[in-house]
């Protein structure tokens, strides 16, 4: 899994590294490893997305408890519950 520097994912999805370390704080953002002796963050590309989202609603002016609540229905919504997938699979295999 390739993994960008603060200031490279910054870079990537319009957010500063400042906002990114505050993001982080807030559980809103977190990076995907953080190095136990430097304290550095590093990001997943798979989180881009996810924080271009939170980047362009801010432009909006949404604030951030705001943010999160769309970020969880985000989540939720890309990972259906598994009762669903059950059912699904159970119908498509013919039980």
């Amino acid at each position: 899994m390739a993994m960008l520097t603060i200031g490279a994912f910054a870079r990537a999805c319009r957010l500063s590294p400042k906002a990114l370390r505050l993001y982080d704080e807030l559980d809103l953002l977190r990076p995907a490893r953080v190095d136990p002796d430097t304290g550095y963050r590093y990001y997943a590309a798979g989180q881009l997305e996810g924080a271009r989202l939170v980047a362009w609603l801010r432009r909006l002016g949404m604030p951030l408890a705001e943010i999160r609540r769309v970020c969880l229905l985000s989540t939720s919504a890309r990972s259906p519950p598994t009762a669903h997938r059950t059912s699904t699979a159970s119908v498509s295999s013919g039980s």
